[in-house]
């Protein structure tokens, strides 16, 4: 029954597509399910993957072939041929955004968005691994005259974490619900102010993991030229646990930069400082905390960007408390030919573990190639290699591991 499921999915969504895309029934035409207007976007992804340690351990390695199958759909109103917007979140994540979402400049009046996304998961020799996920977001704005704005917005996620240290992973469901609100106080100064709240619920088995967190953000943009922007930002986030002792609040503030004066450049930086308050203890924890990123496109054809960024995650791994990350990425792309693209991405992250003796460091490098069929459907090959080593005493033989996997991807979209 399980392999059937996600075969009839992709015999599904290429129906749609190609009925979509060939207009020979007038019931279902371009027009008719909104693509002609940009209204209606059907999507599916199909991924095949061989991975050498699937379970992430040092010793006892088994290896798997997994495929998985996205079909889904996305809608926006007015219709966009892009997608309007992309939420970032994470479960460990205080708050639930993983990044800086910075609000896009030519918006209309008035904007939706839906998408909806599920994937099914499939494992060659660990089917009792076989696993359905699902994403929802939903969007709205409001650009009012004046200069006022509102932003509404929500995802709900039904997932997994990955398996670690021979441990089965965690099933979770999340929820984040936002509202921005900002001003054009001038033509150069803009106020905003983001207010979330974050439901985090795990299956029985890891009742310790669930938690619902709120946040409330404070911006402040001046434009010093056209397309840079300094803004300052306070952040603070409140962690309530539902069943251990693992409050905690975190203030943060910063100051940065955005720019892109040119179509080749696109940059931001942030720098400030994090504050952790842990109720238990009555402990207060202090550290510079930072996020940047960078795309430049070197000529037509090689573009390089790089992100980095140092914050806390949420953690239950033994008695630590949280987690300090910091990480970078490079990645550099070459368009060989029209259709033919090359890219290779190297990555550095580094935990550190509060409470406990424990620091994991991994090393990512990931080369790819795709090729570009048109503009509604492409194929990549990829390979990717992982290596976490771990320092400390509070770990286990297992703590650290290498991966070898590789994946072959087929993107049909409309």
């Amino acid at each position: 029954m399980k392999r059937t499921t996600w075969v009839w999915c992709v015999v599904c969504g290429l129906l749609i597509l190609a009925t979509a895309t060939s207009g020979w029934c007038s019931l279902f035409s371009r027009e008719t399910l909104g693509i002609e207007s940009g209204v209606v976007h059907p999507f599916i992804k199909v991924d095949g993957e061989y991975t050498d340690n699937l379970f992430a351990t040092n010793g006892n390695e088994e290896e798997d072939y997994v495929s998985y199958v996205s079909p889904g759909f996305w809608l926006a109103l007015p219709g966009s041929d892009t997608e309007v917007i992309n939420l970032a979140t994470m479960s460990s994540a205080p708050g639930g955004m993983a990044q800086t979402r910075f609000q896009a400049e030519d918006m209309g009046r008035f904007q939706t968005y839906l998408k909806y996304a599920p994937t099914f998961e499939n494992y060659a020799d660990f089917d009792e691994r076989d696993f359905t996920s699902h994403q929802f977001d939903a969007y709205a704005a409001f650009n009012l005259a004046g200069g006022l704005s509102f932003e509404l917005m929500d995802q709900y996620k039904d997932n997994r974490d990955g398996v670690e240290e021979e441990t089965d992973s965690a099933e979770y469901t999340n929820n984040l619900v936002g509202l921005t609100t900002s001003y054009a106080i001038t033509d150069k100064m803009k106020a905003r102010v983001d207010v979330g709240y974050y439901d985090v619920n795990y299956d029985s088995k890891n009742p310790e993991k669930d938690r619902e967190d709120t946040s409330v953000t404070g911006y402040l943009f001046f434009e010093v030229r056209p397309k840079t922007n300094l803004f300052g930002e306070v952040t603070h986030v409140d962690i309530d646990y539902d069943s251990v002792d693992r409050d905690s609040e975190e203030i943060k503030a910063y100051g940065g930069v955005t720019y892109n004066a040119t179509d080749r450049i696109d940059a931001m930086l942030k720098v400030g400082m994090m504050r952790k308050d842990i109720d238990a203890i009555d402990q207060t924890d202090d550290t510079i905390s930072m996020e940047g990123s960078l795309s430049y496109d070197l000529t037509a054809r090689v573009n390089l960007s790089a992100t980095a960024n140092r914050l806390n995650k949420e953690t239950t791994t033994g008695n630590s408390r949280y987690v300090t990350e910091t990480g970078t990425s490079l990645t550099g792309s070459y368009l060989l030919t029209d259709r033919v693209s090359t890219s290779l991405m190297l990555s550095f992250r580094d935990e550190e573990y509060d409470g406990i003796d424990r620091d994991d460091t991994t090393v990512t490098a990931s080369p790819q190639v795709s090729y570009t069929f048109n503009n509604n459907f492409f194929a990549s090959l990829s390979y990717s290699y992982t290596d976490r080593d771990v320092d400390g005493n509070d770990v286990t033989d297992s703590s650290a591991y290498t991966e070898n996997s590789v994946m072959v991807s087929v993107t049909a979209s409309l």
